[in-house]
């Protein structure tokens, strides 16, 4: 955390403010950790970046991981709701 982030929170929150209270001001009812990216907001996704329609394109894969957002909790890492797996992996109830 940088120094203006933390004055930032300061004149927001006051100085007084806990780091609990703080926690429990921002996290609100969202107290179930989201069991699809465990808490951190960002599920890794594997992609091949190598152009289609190129004459190599059918063998020649270069796949590369990225972080996006997600889609059960929004980022945010928590959930209002307790998410369970379901047998069959299709999703999330």
């Amino acid at each position: 955390m940088k120094i203006n982030e933390a004055i930032a929170l300061s004149k927001d929150y006051g100085a007084n403010t806990t780091l609990g209270a703080l926690v429990k001001q921002i996290q609100g009812n969202k107290i179930h950790k989201c069991p699809k990216c465990s808490g951190s907001g960002k599920v890794a996704v594997k992609y091949d970046d190598y152009p289609p329609g190129l004459p190599d394109s059918g063998w020649a894969h270069k796949w590369i991981t990225k972080y996006v957002e997600c889609d059960l909790c929004h980022g945010e890492g928590y959930t209002e709701h307790e998410y369970k797996p379901r047998m069959v992996q299709d999703g999330w109830e």
